[in-house]
């Protein structure tokens, strides 16, 4: 018995991969771009909320002294934090440990749009900072009053561009932790 030759398969056209490779490369790799900066947003949105949390947590520590102001760690005289970080910085810049916390320090006065929306008891009971591009910046409420306060409110905005070689736009991830007083 004669065995069959086996057949030929036929070899495809010259250039065809190659085409192939065109038409789909740029879809796979927008998508692996996509993925990565989606997972970056998220990183950063994670850190946002525990700068936060942890910024809110050092702020409900800090008490008033007996005469209602807030004590010396977290306002200078003039209203305004003394040449170092407070507490509050501090703890935020920790939790959220890939974000760079704003420098400038915190100051009694509602001098931003957000500070007076973002606390009821008005401008007397908000701390806020000059904005620094490419940082986190805070804004702490202290709601009822220092003698007297109810909650801490700390909010944290920080301004990502994840894809801004490429589409040059830019998210605003906000986060905001509420500790009521004891």
């Amino acid at each position: 018995m004669r065995q069959a030759a086996p057949h030929k398969r036929s070899a495809p056209p010259r250039g065809q991969s190659a085409v192939e490779f065109a038409l789909v490369a740029p879809i796979f790799f927008a998508l692996i771009l996509g993925i990565v900066a989606s997972g970056i947003l998220l990183f950063q949105a994670s850190a946002v909320s525990n700068a936060a949390q942890g910024g809110a947590r050092a702020a409900i520590v800090q008490t008033p002294n007996s005469s209602g102001s807030p004590t010396k760690l977290y306002l200078a005289a003039g209203g305004c934090a003394a040449g170092l970080p407070t507490p509050i910085q501090v703890a935020a810049q920790r939790a959220g440990n890939i974000l760079a916390v704003n420098p400038n320090p915190l100051c009694q006065q509602g001098t931003s749009g957000a500070a007076t929306s973002f606390c009821p008891g008005g401008t007397a009971d908000t701390l806020v900072q000059a904005t620094v591009p490419g940082d986190a910046y805070l804004e702490v409420c202290v709601e009822g009053g220092y003698s007297s306060a109810t909650a801490y409110k700390v909010q944290v905005t920080y301004v990502a561009h994840p894809l801004e070689p490429l589409l040059g736009n830019q998210v605003v991830l906000r986060s905001t932790s509420i500790l009521q007083a004891q």
